[in-house]
């Protein structure tokens, strides 16, 4: 009995190791698919996560899936970082032996998309606009190119595809675009954060071309 409880823990001992350099592997391929996929200037960190990782391999279907991509640019405007959390990511197991993996299947995916505001001024500045900080919680807009020299809290509010920061007063709306974001992703939803703004964004029904 000794002797069968031994060999019953090394061979789990061996397939647990097995699962994680398969894991493994499975995440640097995902990486580099992702990275030609989205057209990305640098190889994204991928997580898949949920135990075992052979059984999900089998079975073709990944429960959840984490990404993060980092110095990213969003049509002009440069993001830190988006992670991205990807739901229900299906992969047939002969598509994985044949490595011929042309589409990808996704069934939802939320993210967090986070915007310093050292590249939003850097943005703003490059159009001659306004400058904003936080502070409290709350965005300040200020304006010094017009001679206005104000300093305003303001809402701010996701619409459509761009962040909208409310003017008041002498300003005006301060529209922010963010198209061209990984993922189809849809805004919903903008909060300042200490360093910048941290936008929420979802997507359904993927399908990612490889």
């Amino acid at each position: 009995m000794r002797r069968l409880v031994v060999t019953l823990l090394v061979l789990f001992a061996v397939l647990v190791v097995a699962d994680r350099l398969a894991v493994s592997a499975a995440q640097r391929d995902v990486a580099q698919r992702l990275q030609v996929e989205q057209h990305l200037d640098h190889r994204p960190d991928v997580s898949i996560r949920g135990f075992p990782f052979l059984t999900q391999l089998v079975g073709g279907r990944y429960d959840e899936v984490d990404v993060t991509v980092r110095g990213l640019h969003a049509g002009p405007l440069a993001v830190s970082r988006v992670v991205a959390h990807l739901h229900g990511v299906h992969v047939s197991l002969g598509d994985v032996v044949r490595q011929h993996v042309s589409r990808v299947p996704i069934d939802r995916a939320s993210a967090e998309v986070v915007l310093s505001f050292g590249d939003l001024n850097t943005f703003l500045l490059s159009r001659q606009s306004a400058r904003i900080s936080a502070a409290g919680g709350k965005v300040h807009l200020s304006d010094d190119f017009g001679g206005l020299h104000v300093d305003l809290t303001l809402p701010i509010e996701v619409r459509g595809d761009a962040i909208v920061i409310r003017g008041s007063g002498p300003l005006p709306d301060l529209t922010i675009p963010s198209s061209g974001l990984p993922f189809h992703l849809r805004l919903d939803s903008v909060q300042v954060g200490r360093n910048g703004l941290v936008v929420t964004g979802s997507a359904a029904g993927l399908v990612l071309r490889t």
